[in-house]
C-alpha cells in the first residue's frame, strides 16, 4: 500500500471541512493526474456526518478557485499535482510545505508556493501537497498506463481505508 494513503485516510476521517484540489494541465498527459484523483475522489467519497468535502479541477490556473475556497474555510487543502519526485512514474508522495520551491510542478501560472501560502493565510487551514510522478509530459489527453494504474491503486487503497462510507 502506497505509504501516504493512511496519512490521509486518517485527515479526511478527522476533519469537518476539506476541499481537495486537482492542478495541471490536461492537454500535457500526466500533468492532467491531479485533476483526474480530484474527479475520482468527487465521485467516490460520500459526505459523511459532520463533514463537508469540496472538489475543484484547478487545471493550470488553480489560482481561479481561491475565493471558493476561501469562502468555504477549509481545515484542510489537499493538493495533487504531477511533480519531479525523481522517483518511478506513477509514485505518490507527500510533499512539505517547505519543500515546494525545491520540487519542479509541470505547468501553472502561478508557483503552487505562492496559493498555499495565501489560502492558509487567508482561511487559516492546513496544506497538504500530494505529488505525483509522471512518467509522460507530452502533448496529449491521456494518461500513460502506469500513472493510471497507480491512481486505480491509490483511490482503491483510500477508499478502503475509509471504509467506503464515511
Amino acid at each position: 500500500m502506497n505509504e501516504i494513503i493512511p496519512k490521509l485516510a486518517m485527515i479526511i476521517k478527522k476533519t469537518p471541512k476539506a476541499v481537495f484540489l486537482g492542478v495541471g494541465s490536461p492537454l500535457r498527459s500526466d500533468d492532467n493526474v491531479g485533476n483526474r484523483v480530484v474527479a475520482l475522489l468527487a465521485e467516490k467519497l460520500k459526505a459523511r456526518p459532520g463533514g463537508e468535502f469540496r472538489f475543484y479541477q484547478g487545471e493550470s490556473a488553480p489560482e481561479n478557485f481561491t475565493g471558493a475556497i476561501r469562502q468555504f474555510g477549509p481545515d484542510y487543502l489537499i493538493i495533487f499535482d504531477a511533480a519531479e519526485l525523481g522517483k518511478p512514474p506513477g509514485t505518490f508522495a507527500l510533499i512539505p510545505p517547505e519543500q515546494i520551491d525545491g520540487m519542479s510542478f509541470a505547468s501553472h501560472v502561478l508557483p503552487l508556493k505562492i496559493i498555499c501560502n495565501y489560502i492558509s493565510s487567508a482561511v487559516g487551514c492546513q496544506t497538504i501537497l500530494v505529488g505525483i510522478q509522471p512518467q509522460n509530459l507530452e502533448f496529449g489527453e491521456n494518461l500513460s498506463m502506469v500513472v493510471e494504474e497507480a491512481i486505480d491503486e491509490f483511490i482503491t487503497g483510500l477508499l478502503d481505508l475509509l471504509g467506503r462510507s464515511l
